[in-house]
């Protein structure tokens, strides 16, 4: 009797196993599995340059965080930078104070300032110096429309990966049918700085003859997808 029941234990794992092989796709369909690639360069239209304002003395005369952050945005106004593009970098935090040796305590404060182009870059660079702020670099850049780009490539990939699979089944007589698996591997590299006067702190070079200003120049955005397909064989 045991024996009886074990059978028909078998048989319907069994016919259960043949069911959903023939119901799923995956495992019941000549397939063709392909890899697509996109790629896309971006120009950054969003550069953020953070840099600290430091209280510090003018000989006797003590230069306040106010009356710093004062001429600061003074100073970006009237070359008619955008002040709402001006945030603290910590939106939580408003200063910090740090103590000398004679008990003075004096305080800093960091900002991120959002400009568009290179050109408002190097003009910042010229105001910041001119208020002596500290530690000025290039914290991050990006796009406005950096989704709306990232989902044209990824389509540029699976667009790829089709092309690929319908050229390669061609060369046998066959031809690529609906897609039965596809997954996205996703390379986002930042961009790197070259030439950048300031890493660190802002900085000059001088010639006995003329100051130099070198260039600020940056690599693209680079946006690079893959694609893992499998596609039918009709």
């Amino acid at each position: 009797m045991k024996t009886f029941f074990l059978f028909i234990a078998l048989a319907l794992i069994s016919a259960s196993g043949i069911a959903q092989s023939e119901l799923n796709p995956l495992n019941s369909t000549p397939y063709i599995e392909v890899t697509g690639e996109g790629e896309m360069e971006v120009i950054p239209d969003q550069i953020f340059l953070h840099f600290t304002i430091k209280e510090r003395y003018d000989g006797k005369k003590k230069l306040n965080i106010e009356d710093l952050e004062k001429k600061m945005k003074q100073h970006l106004k009237v070359n008619d930078f955008d002040l709402t593009k001006l945030s603290l970098a910590d939106a939580d935090a408003d200063f910090v104070k740090i103590k000398r040796k004679n008990k003075d305590v004096l305080a800093s404060k960091d900002y991120v300032l959002e400009v568009s182009t290179t050109q408002e870059l190097a003009d910042t660079w010229e105001i910041l110096d001119e208020i002596d702020v500290q530690n000025a670099y290039v914290e991050r850049v990006d796009h406005t429309k950096m989704e709306v780009y990232k989902k044209e490539v990824k389509i540029k990939a699976i667009k790829n990966a089709k092309e690929k699979a319908t050229y390669l089944l061609e060369a046998v007589d066959q031809k690529v049918g609906q897609a039965l698996f596809i997954q996205e591997r996703e390379n986002y590299a930042q961009p790197y700085f070259r030439n950048v006067k300031t890493v660190g702190a802002i900085q000059r070079i001088e010639d006995e003859s003329q100051q130099i200003e070198p260039e600020i120049t940056f690599q693209k955005i680079k946006l690079s997808y893959k694609v893992f397909a499998r596609f039918a064989i009709n």
